[in-house]
């Protein structure tokens, strides 16, 4: 299944007093479907057909809002949320909670704290964290090119394994859950550069030797956290990473969880058959891919919360 995201649009040209970057439009408009079809007619065809495409009958994570029938015993369920921006809505209880990035709006260490505690307070046994491109304060990169606020220069990050939650930052983390049953979740904050956030990257997709910076996740993972979606998947009309389509191809995890673009949110069964392998070349550009993950979901704010059974 895979359930889609939101993109924050961030303007370059429009930026505060201290060069720190500006709080987009969490719901920026969407291009119309006459100008989508006049920018590319076989990409504009190609995503009006993939809703119809064929799907197995019966999905291979079973979603608590499409199934009718309750969760085997040995079932693991898995809650995933992304995008909350500061704020602290209400999350069903699981087995493990996921969330996909960006805790914060502005990136301070004050966010990242509340929401950390907001977290910490959660009864989920199991969490699992990643960045996304609005959490400044934890991208030491862009820290060393744009300083902190004075209330942050020199404070410590929070006590992630205090708080109970697994932070992951191109890592993988195996995790025993109830029944003894093992999950390998790996997470990446990494997004396409668009102007001057966090954990965001400059590899191009055309290069022949570009790989998914990200990674590359170990095959056979169960699980795949990105804070952004990848191309093609839920992504709001191609707003995904190519090279993160390619990688979830190689390592086909049973569930790929994302966020970043609001407007994507959603969840869907992929399956890697011809069908899906000429959509894929269609939305790489030239670029296939081949067998993929089982279940992607990516969602944006509060309205992205998810609950499934693996």
């Amino acid at each position: 299944m895979c359930i889609p995201s939101a993109l924050l649009m961030a303007s370059v040209d429009d930026r505060p007093s201290d060069d720190r970057p500006s709080i987009p439009a969490l719901h920026p408009p969407r291009p119309s479907p006459w100008r989508l079809l006049r920018q590319s007619p076989t990409l504009f065809l190609a995503r009006l057909l993939y809703p119809y495409r064929a799907t197995a009958a019966a999905p291979l994570i079973s979603s608590s809002s499409s199934s009718s029938s309750p969760a085997s015993a040995s079932s693991i369920s898995v809650v995933c949320i992304s995008d909350t921006h500061n704020t602290q809505p209400p999350v069903p209880d699981g087995d493990l909670l996921l969330h996909a990035g960006n805790l914060t709006v502005r990136g301070t260490l004050a966010e990242l704290r509340a929401q950390v505690a907001w977290l910490a307070s959660l009864p989920h046994p199991h969490k699992v964290v990643i960045a996304g491109n609005h959490d400044l304060c934890l991208d030491a990169a862009f820290l060393a090119r744009s300083p902190p606020p004075p209330e942050d220069d020199g404070a410590p990050l929070p006590d992630w394994a205090g708080a109970g939650i697994t932070y992951l930052d191109g890592a993988a983390a195996t995790l025993t859950l109830r029944g003894g049953r093992t999950l390998t979740v790996y997470g990446s904050p990494l997004t396409p550069a668009f102007g001057r956030w966090a954990f965001q990257h400059h590899h191009h997709h055309r290069h022949p030797a570009s790989a998914w910076p990200g990674g590359p996740a170990t095959p056979g993972v169960d699980v795949l956290l990105t804070h952004g979606p990848p191309r093609g998947l839920l992504d709001g009309d191609g707003r995904g990473c190519p090279l993160l389509r390619r990688e979830v191809a190689r390592a086909r995890p049973r569930l790929l969880v994302c966020g970043h673009v609001h407007a994507g949110r959603g969840v869907a069964t992929l399956r890697h058959d011809r069908f899906q392998a000429a959509h894929d070349e269609v939305e790489q550009e030239g670029g296939g891919a081949a067998r993929g993950s089982r279940c992607c979901w990516s969602g944006g704010l509060s309205s992205g919360t998810w609950g499934g059974h693996l």
